[in-house]
């Protein structure tokens, strides 16, 4: 259960107690953006990663209700997931496919950046595949994002990419119709 409860107090419980915090500030002002970083919710991947899907459901929940909620009073929340693995800690430590298969961290970076400056009063209440919000924008040429120059990484969207950290036949499963090799 420390597990379940350290994922959950980093993911949807951070998210819920940092957006109630500014949304006073927020709202006097009437302005403001909250992003979250969490997948759209496709029910079909929880199998073998309900604890982390709830966890992560939980923030674009978030993202959906609140924006919702907010709906014309100046303060957007939507949530934002990559389309392809992101260069971090995780991709690293957990040695998630190979990094030609990876993207900058910037890419998400630049949609939020790009994000913020969407409307608060409409925009508002989504969840984001960066990749398809950049599409939406007419930004099609994404290769400065690569990792590695030369390869376009493989989608991980769709099906959404959620870590798993069960590993089975020398294989890091990454969604029920996909496992990426993992590193040696």
């Amino acid at each position: 259960m420390s597990r379940y409860d350290l994922v959950h107090s980093i993911n949807s419980r951070a998210s819920f107690s940092c957006s109630h915090a500014v949304l006073p500030t927020m709202l006097k002002q009437g302005f403001g953006h909250i992003i979250v970083m969490s997948p759209p919710i496709d029910l079909n991947l929880l199998k073998g990663k309900v604890a982390y899907c709830i966890s992560k459901y939980g923030m674009t929940m978030l993202a959906h209700g609140m924006g919702q909620e907010l709906l014309g009073k100046g303060v957007a929340v939507n949530a934002l997931w990559p389309a392809t693995l992101i260069e971090s800690f995780a991709t690293k430590n957990f040695r998630m496919s190979e990094s030609s298969q990876w993207r900058k961290a910037s890419i998400l970076a630049d949609a939020v950046f790009s994000i913020i400056q969407e409307d608060p009063n409409t925009f508002t209440a989504q969840a984001l595949i960066d990749e398809e919000y950049f599409a939406s924008k007419g930004i099609h040429d994404l290769s400065k994002y690569r990792f590695n120059p030369d390869v376009e990484p493989d989608k991980t969207w769709p099906p959404v990419w959620i870590p798993s950290l069960s590993l089975m036949h020398g294989m890091l499963h990454v969604s029920q119709s996909r496992a990426l090799p993992l590193v040696k």
